[in-house]
């Protein structure tokens, strides 16, 4: 053991608390994004006006795809991925592949494609940055993207929301093996005073979410790393950086003949894909157009009461099923269909609309219990001057990001009709932070803070349905007549949220209590 001075053990012990205090700060902005990425596809069908149908890939295709292809340079024809947008739009990018920097990137034409085979848009470019710049999609994009990765560049995002999840599962086993009085404690409310009832909350909601707290750090973190480390690597040991070739691999498809033949009809292909999944299709996938070995892999929705699906693949030439085939392996297996469950359970969306509504209050528990642990974690040391640093940046994350997230939604839908939403989505989440902070850090009584926030979110969220339909944005009648019932209820549920945060804003500033910082022996008694 190293003998140090109590004046070094006191700073060892201050990086050691901030250090995981900020970790935790970070964990409950993963949580609190991860908890509005939940709707993720709702938010997109809601906020990007473009309606289309409830199945966008089981309309006619053939023929548009046709005369598309001829408006189309020869160089990008070679392989053509199809995407059913969550507004009920298809997306057709005929693409080829250019390595760049010793990196695989496809380059093509984006297109587009209304219900009734109108092209609404044409783009051209890469296939990554094309999808970055979709104004129609920002803000559902900027939500996941600030869940997923923090907007740090890959892999690091990757790897840092990974190390997030293996902390948030680390919390919830050891919160297990610490807590004397779990099931006790699951219905234990005591007494009115604020600062026991924190307490109490923080252990109630902590229990109760422990569950779910475990599946999403164990698949979030599973999903982190797989993305940015695992196959990466497999790619780069097994196929020499070849991800292409990787796929054609894992698909148990490696013959190649480039002999010229004639396409299939891929209309014949979807509806036949449709019928043996009996589920909408999401995803097509179509290499080497034109050629005999030409593949198409369909990738269609899990079917009503299942929660994983069998990929189709297709010989492209002949119009010819190939196989099915789970996620990994050519049979269905155990490990397959484990692996399957990874992403339904860590995004919730395996039975709609419920399923969703149940892990977004799940999550909006957890993101609590993380910011009501930090709380205590600093209230027992309101004493030490660096601790009380830490209570104000907390009082700042705590309340200000969902203001920042709110703010950046109302400045999505004002710039909507000028389509810069790629660039004021961003911009204004990050004005408001700054507006949050100057309270955070003038505000003498700091337990204030987070309730103004909150009620300026709850202000922010009701004013959404009325700054969508300003923007342009379908009524209702006009999203139910083309299935897409995300208008409505996305409105709804913004408006119950923003009213859920007024209230509770409203009652937390009439609460009275003691100053945050004068009442850490108070708290440690009641601990």
């Amino acid at each position: 053991m190293i003998n140090l001075k109590a004046r070094e053990t006191r700073t060892l012990v201050a990086v050691h608390g901030w250090a995981g205090a900020v970790l935790g700060l970070l964990l409950y902005a993963v949580i609190v994004t991860g908890t509005a990425a939940v709707f993720a596809n709702e938010i997109k069908a809601w906020s990007g006006g473009l309606l289309g149908t409830s199945e966008p890939l089981s309309q006619p295709l053939n023929a548009v795809l046709a005369r598309l292809e001829a408006e189309t340079p020869e160089q990008f024809r070679a392989d053509l991925a199809l995407r059913a947008t969550p507004a009920g739009n298809v997306l057709a990018f005929f693409h080829t592949d250019e390595t760049i920097n010793g990196a695989r990137r496809e380059r093509g034409i984006l297109y587009t494609i209304g219900p009734d085979g109108r092209v609404v848009s044409r783009a051209e470019g890469y296939g990554n940055e094309l999808a970055a710049n979709d104004p129609y999609t920002a803000l559902g994009r900027f939500y996941v993207d600030l869940h997923v990765r923090l907007h740090v560049p890959n892999p690091w995002g990757l790897i840092l929301t990974g190390i997030l999840g293996l902390a948030m599962l680390v919390a919830a086993v050891s919160g297990i093996l610490m807590h004397r009085h779990l099931f006790r404690d699951v219905f234990i409310l005591r007494g009115r005073d604020r600062l026991v009832g924190l307490r109490d909350l923080h252990s109630v909601a902590g229990t109760w979410t422990l569950p779910h707290a475990f599946v999403l750090a164990f698949t979030g973190a599973y999903l982190s790393f797989t993305i940015a480390v695992a196959l990466p690597m497999l790619a780069k040991i097994a196929f020499k950086g070849d991800v292409r070739e990787m796929v054609t691999t894992l698909n148990g498809l490696r013959a190649v003949d480039a002999r010229p033949a004639v396409s299939a009809n891929l209309d014949d292909m979807l509806s036949d894909a449709r019928k043996r999944a009996d589920a909408p299709l999401l995803i097509a996938g179509w290499e080497n157009r034109g050629r005999a070995d030409s593949r198409i892999t369909i990738f269609p929705a899990p079917r009503s009461g299942d929660l994983t699906a069998m990929r189709l693949i297709y010989n492209g030439a002949t119009g010819e099923l190939i196989r099915e085939r789970p996620i990994i392996g050519m049979k269905p297996s155990l490990g397959a269909s484990l692996l399957g469950l990874i992403s339904p359970v860590h995004f919730g969306n395996f039975a709609g609309w419920w399923s969703r509504a149940v892990w977004f209050a799940l999550g909006a528990a957890s993101a609590y219990v993380a910011w009501s642990g930090l709380n205590l974690w600093v209230r027992r040391r309101a004493d030490q001057r660096g601790w009380r640093a830490l209570g104000r940046m907390t009082a700042w994350v705590g309340g200000g990001l969902p203001f920042a997230m709110a703010a950046a939604a109302a400045a999505y839908f004002v710039s909507l009709p000028s389509l810069t939403t790629v660039f004021w989505t961003p911009a204004a989440f990050l004005a408001a932070a700054a507006l949050a902070l100057v309270p955070a850090l003038r505000m003498r009584r700091i337990e204030r803070v987070p309730p103004l926030l909150f009620g300026a979110t709850g202000v922010l969220l009701m004013a959404l349905p009325l700054l969508r339909a300003a923007a342009g944005g379908p009524n209702w009648r006009a999203a139910l007549a083309t299935g897409q019932s995300a208008v409505p209820i996305m409105d709804f549920l913004v408006v119950l949220g923003g009213v859920a945060c007024v209230l509770s804003a409203t009652t937390a500033l009439r609460t009275r209590e003691q100053a945050t910082f004068n009442a850490g022996a108070f708290v440690q008694s009641a601990e």
